[in-house]
């Protein structure tokens, strides 16, 4: 349209130039209106290049798409080379991407959500964090997707577990973060302690380090989730399964469990004999890790971020290993892990074409051949058979140990915000002494109670 609009005034100046011309009126061409007319010659040219480009480039990678993509700060550096990468590829697909900090993109989203501009695609967190999008009919529900394109074959059974939320699959899995007990190898081969294989074994464990010096558990109290990595691992292991899932989902009652109860009354006795930092109420989680580093501590629960962490620490890795916090005395190891999912929904309304880039984009992004910042994103990938990167060898075997070991959800994703806001202010409350063990379970379920009745 636009080159047949300069034909038309290209035509019509010549005209005008005739006519001029027979009037004997013409005047000679300033040097102003040569700049000009070569100005505009060369942009109608551009132009009609874009075009021309634009249509070979469609040709050549399809319909032309464009998304929009929210995602976290922290991986704006490496997101932003696999999108540029990507696009090279895919010279048809436009990708969009808005980075935020943790607390804006939670804000942003349900800002997003309230007033019907949800981007395309965006990062979530699983649990309660990401329910509230299919709950209210914003999330592609991939349930169907996934059985047409054999996703059981493609993704981990855990992951597409925690990806199901509201009895829809909301998400693409990206990572998995399953809570270990990371320990130093060489501090327990000092005091001559094997890997505990059930709860009392793991108690001697802690009473000979204390004896000999070294504090057991390094955990940071501050913004509460770290302490409560220790609570919800008590909780399994005096609750059964089924209560452990139903105080998750809301269903089970806080108030009378004797879980509970039992999970607080040791976990103060651990505090009382000395098995945590000092003043660790207080700690910064990010920075408790250090007291591994120093031998300060033995063990810490963390997820397989705690294998990059050591390698970006510069720590001799070889002093490093991690174990399933036995959460049932069968004598095994094997009782079940926290874990949570990292995950990409996507907007209910994107079209068929814009949902076949969006799967294309991750599968290249979870492609170690093809994506030039593999070793930058975050790890254990969701996939299948994944292999972690050289550099985070430390780690390697930590996703058939969660598969053998069976997952339920972290706690601060399976409770609502105002809930899990609550069991943190119990956790302070029983160290300082301000609450009782025993008075835990009501103070939660109050909390549950009043979510329930305002939703």
């Amino acid at each position: 349209m636009r080159k047949n609009v300069w034909s038309f005034l290209v035509c019509a100046a010549m005209a005008a130039g005739m006519l001029s011309g027979c009037s004997g009126s013409s005047k000679p061409e300033t040097e102003g209106a040569k700049a000009e007319g070569t100005s505009a010659g060369a942009a109608g040219e551009a132009e009609t290049k874009k075009e021309e480009a634009g249509e070979a480039s469609q040709a050549e990678g399809g319909e032309a798409v464009e998304l929009t993509f929210w995602s976290l700060a922290n991986r704006k550096e490496f997101e932003d080379k696999i999108i540029a990468a990507f696009a090279e590829k895919n010279p048809n697909v436009t990708i969009t991407p808005t980075y935020y900090s943790t607390d804006d993109i939670k804000a942003n989203l349900k800002v997003a959500a309230s007033s019907g501009t949800m981007p395309d695609m965006w990062y979530n967190w699983g649990g309660s964090l990401a329910s509230y999008y299919p709950a209210n009919g914003l999330t592609y529900d991939f349930t169907e997707y996934a059985k047409e394109n054999n996703w059981e074959e493609k993704y981990l059974g855990s992951a597409l577990e925690l990806c199901t939320l509201e009895g829809q699959l909301s998400g693409i899995p990206q990572s998995i973060a399953m809570m270990n007990l990371w320990y130093r190898k060489d501090i327990f081969e000092q005091h001559g302690l094997e890997i505990p294989k059930t709860f009392e074994e793991l108690e001697t464990v802690c009473e000979t380090l204390k004896a000999d010096g070294v504090i057991p558990f390094a955990t940071g109290g501050q913004y509460g989730w770290h302490v409560m990595r220790y609570i919800q691992d008590l909780i399994e292991y005096y609750g059964t399964k089924e209560e452990h899932d139903g105080l998750n989902n809301l269903t089970g009652d806080w108030g009378s469990s004797q879980a509970v109860a039992k999970a607080f009354e040791k976990f103060k006795e651990w505090e009382q004999k000395g098995y945590f930092n000092e003043g660790f109420l207080t700690e910064d989680p990010n920075d408790c890790r250090m007291y591994l580093y120093n031998g300060t501590c033995a063990m810490i629960i963390d997820s397989p971020t705690m294998a990059s962490q050591i390698v970006n620490a510069e720590q001799d890795t070889s002093l490093y290993g991690y174990f399933a916090f036995p959460t049932e005395s069968n004598g095994d190891g094997t009782g079940r892990m926290a874990a949570y999912v990292k995950m990409t929904q996507v907007n209910k309304n994107v079209t068929d074409a814009q949902l076949d880039a969006i799967v294309k984009f991750w599968d290249f992004y979870y492609n170690g051949d093809e994506n030039p910042e593999f070793s930058k994103i975050e790890q254990p990938i969701a996939l299948k058979d994944a292999k972690l990167p050289e550099s985070l060898a430390v780690a390697e075997g930590v996703m058939e140990l969660m598969d053998g070991c069976g997952i339920y959800t972290q706690t601060d994703q399976a409770l609502p915000a105002q809930v899990a806001d609550q069991l943190f202010a119990a956790q302070d409350s029983v160290v300082i002494g301000d609450m009782q063990p025993m008075e835990v379970g009501a103070a939660v379920q109050a909390a549950i109670d009043t979510y329930l009745a305002e939703n």
